[in-house]
């Protein structure tokens, strides 16, 4: 079966927007995609999704 991506918003203040667009532009990443890396990294470290590794 095919996964569905859905696109979520999150509010962020203005610190936190500084950092995500200081990280992003240092990977040379758009905005949202350094924010969906910190939100699978996360739940990684969490236990909440397996590490791709382990599959």
């Amino acid at each position: 079966m095919e996964k569905k991506e859905t696109s979520i918003g999150v509010q962020v203040d203005d610190d936190l927007l500084e950092v995500l667009q200081q990280l992003a532009e240092e990977e040379d990443r758009p905005l949202a995609a350094m924010a969906r890396r910190l939100v699978v990294e996360a739940l990684h470290q969490r236990g909440s999704i397996p590490d791709k590794k382990s599959r």
